[in-house]
């Protein structure tokens, strides 16, 4: 039991260190320069969605086809 709580404790430390930073940014401009990240990663993924979901034109043009039809 001690070896397990000793190596608990040599080994929390290590892995806290290791944890990413989640701190929130502290001054305007770092709050900017993250809304802008954020803003910007958004526009890229609806300009990747929109381009992925383009509908292409089939021989109906829309209609839906025969065997859709009844």
């Amino acid at each position: 039991m001690s070896r397990m709580s000793l190596l608990l404790l040599v080994l929390a430390p290590v892995i806290t260190a290791c944890a990413p930073d989640t701190r929130m940014p502290e001054s305007g401009y770092q709050w900017e320069r993250r809304q802008e990240r954020i803003e910007r990663e958004w526009r890229d993924a609806q300009t990747k969605a929109a381009s992925q979901a383009a509908p292409t034109k089939t021989s109906t043009n829309g209609a839906p086809a025969p065997e859709d039809r009844f």
